[in-house]
């Protein structure tokens, strides 16, 4: 740890077996606090005089995938930066990145940074028999790596996470952790609380809508009780009405359509008119050819006969008589063109003769169209009359009809918002006689069992035979406590001493399974008191030793404690606190660290540094 104007706090541990021992109220047991503070920890470090003046805490850890790292946090708590190297104290460094505190927060967190070197991602576990779901995060795995000293001592099972957590879901993580299959395939169902809850809110919601509903009822539709008889008298009302506007609108159909038939028959008379007005203008200029041409004829004529008249006279030129004049000067020719002259003429007037009758007749037939078109133009406009006054009684039978249409619809409306408030009525007795269907007890396993029970009970009667606990014991796993039973013999039956035992045996054996079945774990394992049984029954604040304990600390098991942890050096890193120190050298591969208190002379005084009182 670090501050500005106070001296470096630290303390180092080896890849193997550290003992950190010594007095009292020396800081080994913030140790352990601080050690739980920095892999995630949500509770703050214990607000300690000697913690005064610090600012950061700091973590170098080595991980599989990332390698050494050094993890860096205020003391007040917050997010974590992580620096890829060792510790360096540089506060102004930046880190390489930051990890949240909550396994929750958007973004890396810690936990999931340090889950993914283990290679666990997105693990579900179940909460309850429900199979309602949190997600596994480290500070799951947190309790089988740092056990504090009350936890270690407690009558409670060590599988337990926290105060608050619950037994089903510390049983599930305890198989997630040794079996590595989490509940993520259980179906999840409500609890018969929550089914309540949701049974109250939709009671509460429909009592709402119920309300707002009978509200509106009685703002839009005062005279609501008689919805039905209204409905039932507007529809008799609107059914004579159609007739009458089936009626209306036929006669105005009716009179529609002869006015049309006499437009277009006035139309097609004003056509013909107009067609015969054009030929009579074109037979005009025809007579006034005939005219023309036999004028033309008839002065061709009277030429031809003034010619014929001085036909037998005597020559002017020479005088001679007509019976000795040689030659005739065309005089037949002439009375052959007098006779064709006269025969045209006559034709010329029999065609305009034929012309005049056709003209009589044109003149006749446009003097009727005329007459024709008088009449249909008396006959449209009486139509259009007739029209004009239908008009009003069918709009009127129309807007009748249109009124009360809206006010059948209305009514229709009414009867409908009824007929929803009675719905909405059966749905609320139906909610009101709900009852939540409870996931049976037993019906859905938790934690673990049978096979896997065993194998882990074997496994920590492994460590406790290794330890020489008294009797070489028979370790069973009792499924209902989820805790190991030593002869039959549960955590609650024994003295502080040998619950102490049997949490470090539990948490070694679960760490040993791991390692067997190739399951993610840590790989650290810290103890704060293991070896409670050695305790002075005098100066203790822990009181007298029981029998059982005495026992423990009369079979010399500590050393073989010891020599059991350094043996398992190469699997894991232990670090132990203890109030004594190690009954024998633990040699070189091991690492032991005194705390002689602020009162103690001749080594270290403990985590913080401590000005010699002799100095």
């Amino acid at each position: 740890m670090t501050g500005p104007r106070v001296p470096l706090a630290e303390i180092g541990f080896v890849p193997g077996v550290n003992v950190v021992w010594g007095a009292s109220n020396a800081g080994k047991t913030f140790i352990m606090k601080a050690l739980d503070f920095m892999t995630g920890a949500g509770s703050p470090l214990p607000d300690i005089e000697e913690i005064q003046g610090y600012e950061r805490a700091w973590l170098e850890i080595d991980l599989p995938k990332s390698g050494r790292v050094t993890l860096v946090r205020s003391v007040s708590g917050g997010a974590f930066g992580s620096y890829e190297a060792g510790i360096a104290h540089d506060p102004d460094a930046e880190p390489a990145r930051t990890l949240a505190a909550d396994h929750r927060a958007k973004g890396e967190s810690l936990s999931s940074f340090l889950l993914s070197e283990l290679d666990v991602v997105d693990r579900r576990i179940a909460r309850n028999q429900n199979s309602e779901k949190s997600s596994f995060t480290f500070r799951h795995f947190a309790p089988y790596v740092f056990t504090e000293e009350t936890n270690m001592m407690g009558e409670w099972s060590p599988t337990r996470i926290s105060a608050q957590s619950g037994d089903t879901f510390d049983r599930n993580v305890l198989k997630f952790i040794v079996t590595g299959v989490d509940d993520s395939a259980k179906q999840t169902t409500r609890s018969t609380d929550a089914q309540r809850t949701a049974n109250l809110g939709k009671i509460e919601l429909i009592d709402d809508m119920i309300a707002a509903a009978e509200d509106e009822l009685a703002r839009r539709w005062p005279d609501s009780a008689d919805l039905e008889g209204q409905e039932e008298r507007i529809a008799d009302s609107i059914g004579g009405l159609q007739q009458t506007l089936s009626a209306h609108q036929l006669r105005l159909d009716e009179l529609r359509r002869d006015r049309r038939a006499a437009v277009e028959t006035a139309t097609e008379a004003q056509e013909r008119r107009s067609d015969i007005a054009i030929t009579l203008d074109r037979f005009a200029l025809l007579d006034a050819v005939y005219e023309s041409d036999v004028a033309r004829l008839q002065a061709l004529e009277e030429g031809g006969a003034a010619l014929l008249v001085g036909a037998r006279r005597t020559c002017p030129l020479c005088g001679a008589d007509p019976d000795d004049q040689r030659h005739a000067h065309g005089f037949d020719e002439i009375e052959v063109t007098q006779e064709a002259t006269r025969a045209e003429i006559a034709k010329i007037r029999l065609e305009r003769s034929d012309l005049r009758k056709a003209v009589a007749s044109l003149e006749a037939e446009r003097a009727g169209l005329s007459r024709r078109a008088e009449r249909l133009a008396a006959e449209v406009a009486q139509l259009g009359k007739a029209i004009e006054a239908t008009k009003p009684l069918e709009a009127s039978s129309r807007l009748a009809y249109e009124s009360l249409d809206r006010a059948r619809h209305e009514a229709r409306r009414g009867l409908a918002h009824l007929q929803s408030i009675e719905a909405l009525r059966a749905r609320r007795s139906r909610l009101a006689a709900f009852k939540p269907t409870a996931v049976a007890r037993g019906s859905v396993s938790v934690g673990i069992g049978g096979v896997v029970g065993h194998e882990l009970a074997t496994t920590i009667q492994s460590v406790l035979h290794a330890w020489r606990f008294p009797g070489l014991p028979t370790v069973s796993f009792d499924p209902g406590s989820h805790d190991i039973l030593i002869n039959g013999k549960d955590r609650r039956a024994n003295g502080k001493g040998v619950r102490a035992l049997m949490n470090a045996a539990f948490k070694i054996g679960v760490l040993l399974h791991c390692r067997s079945k190739d399951l993610p774990h840590p790989g650290i394992i810290a103890l704060d008191s293991p070896l409670l049984s050695y305790r002075d029954a005098l100066t203790s604040r822990y009181g007298a030793v029981g029998a059982d304990e005495r026992q423990v600390a009369e079979s010399g098991l500590n050393a073989h404690f010891y020599r059991h942890l350094l043996g398992l050096a190469e699997t894991a890193q232990f670090i132990v606190i203890e109030n004594d120190a190690p009954p024998f050298d633990l040699g070189d591969a091991a690492r032991v660290t005194t705390f002689v208190g602020r009162q103690g002379t001749g080594g270290r005084k403990g985590f913080f540094p401590v000005s010699d009182p002799a100095a």
